[in-house]
């Protein structure tokens, strides 16, 4: 019954916040200016807000429900490449025909669709910050917002080639850092 109240204040206390929110962005210009600015403008850090969540609200299961862990992996949770060739902003990976893509790190699905240059794109941001894009995927069944985990089915390569590439705060990195 404790767990139940506690989840009960925190779902209280995360909708008082909103509401404030919502009535200074209304009421007050230069802070819904403020917010708006950041909510609309500026790229979301979901890693920012889930470290900020874990903090101050004590994670995203306070009831400590019980998920069960399927440990049997399908493929390897490294991407296996043949060749790695600067290419853009990142790197063209040439892998074996219908490769399954695996993901590289835990993180939340920030976007999904068509890149100039890179086809079908899937961005993770994980814990770090740190947007890992793998393009050129075929076959995924993934949704805007998914957690992913280490390991887990991206999609399928098209034409055995995946694009990688790395940014932080629309900065590109250097994708040979976060490559197995």
């Amino acid at each position: 019954m404790k767990k139940v109240y506690h989840f009960l204040i925190k779902t209280l206390l995360c909708f008082i916040l909103f509401l404030f929110l919502a009535i200074l962005s209304k009421s007050n210009h230069y802070y819904g200016d403020l917010i708006k600015k950041n909510l609309y403008q500026e790229q979301i850090q979901f890693s920012s807000i889930k470290k900020f969540y874990n903090k101050y609200l004590g994670g995203i299961f306070p009831l400590e429900l019980k998920i069960p862990q399927n440990t049997n992996y399908v493929f390897n949770e490294k991407i296996t490449y043949s060749k790695s060739t600067p290419y853009q902003d990142g790197a063209k990976l040439t892998v074996s025909e219908n490769y399954l893509v695996p993901s590289l790190y835990n993180g939340i699905v920030v976007y999904l669709g068509e890149k100039e240059h890179y086809g079908k794109v899937i961005i993770i941001e994980n814990d770090e910050g740190i947007d890992i894009w793998y393009g050129n995927l075929c076959n995924s069944t993934i949704k805007l917002y998914d957690q992913i985990k280490k390991g887990d089915y991206l999609g399928t390569s098209c034409d055995n080639i995946i694009y990688f590439v790395v940014t932080r705060k629309n900065k590109f990195l250097n994708y040979q850092d976060y490559l197995p």
